[in-house]
C-alpha cells in the first residue's frame, strides 16, 4: 500500500453532485451500492444508471463536471447502452448504463438515498442489486449475488415477486442462481497427476 489516495471519493461527489443538480432520475448501482449497503467489495469506480430518455441529459451532466467520455456516447436520439467516462486528473472512472426498462426503470424509481463517499444519491437496495445481477454472468456478479442472497438480509419472496411482474420468464433462472448461491455447486475434480516421461 503507499498511502496514496486514489481521487475515488473526490470524483464521485463530484459526479453526483452533477447528477443531482441535473435532476433526473438515475441511481448509484454496482460495487459502490453494494458497498453503501454493508457490503464492501474493492472497487475503481462509480457505477451509474439512467433511462434512455435521460441520456442526453446525464451525459451533459457528467461531461459537466469535467468527465470525459472514453467510449462512443451514441447518437442523441440513439445512445450507447453503456459510455465510460474518465476523471483526466485522478484516473478515476464513472460507467453510465443507459436501460429501457425493467429491471433499470425500477432501480431509478424507487432506489433509497444514503451517504456516497459524503455525497447523498439514490442507491440500489440490495433486493434490486439482485435483479440487476440476475441478468450478468460476470464471476464478479455471481459472487456479489451469492454474497447478498446468502447474507439473510434480503426478502428473497419479495425480490421474486418483483421480478414475476416484470419478466416472469426469468424466473427460471432465477431459483437456479439462488439455489445455486444457497448450495453451490462442488468444486470439478481435480485431475489424475500426469505420468512423467523417462
Amino acid at each position: 500500500m503507499t498511502g496514496r489516495t486514489t481521487g475515488l471519493a473526490k470524483t464521485i461527489r463530484r459526479a453526483l453532485r452533477a447528477m443531482e443538480d441535473a435532476a433526473i432520475p438515475y441511481s448509484v448501482i454496482g460495487a459502490t451500492a453494494l458497498a453503501v449497503r454493508g457490503f464492501p467489495r474493492m472497487t475503481r469506480d462509480l457505477d451509474l444508471v439512467v433511462l434512455v430518455d435521460d441520456a442526453r441529459a446525464a451525459i451533459a451532466a457528467l461531461r459537466g463536471a469535467k468527465l470525459r467520455a472514453s467510449t462512443p456516447t451514441g447518437k442523441v436520439d440513439d445512445p450507447e447502452p453503456m459510455i465510460v467516462f474518465v476523471d483526466d486528473v485522478t484516473g478515476v472512472e464513472v460507467d453510465l448504463l443507459i436501460a429501457a426498462g425493467d429491471p433499470e426503470a425500477t432501480v431509478c424509481e424507487e432506489a433509497t438515498r444514503a451517504s456516497v463517499f459524503g455525497a447523498t444519491a439514490p442507491v440500489a437496495t440490495l433486493e434490486q442489486l439482485l435483479l440487476l445481477y440476475l441478468y450478468s454472468n460476470q464471476p464478479k456478479h455471481l459472487g456479489d449475488f451469492a454474497t447478498i442472497v446468502t447474507s439473510g438480509r434480503v426478502d428473497l419472496g419479495r425480490t421474486e415477486r418483483a421480478l414475476a411482474a416484470m419478466h416472469p420468464e426469468m424466473l427460471g433462472a432465477w431459483k437456479r442462481r439462488v439455489t445455486d448461491a444457497v448450495s453451490p455447486p462442488p468444486a470439478p475434480r481435480k485431475p489424475p497427476p500426469r505420468k512423467r516421461r523417462r
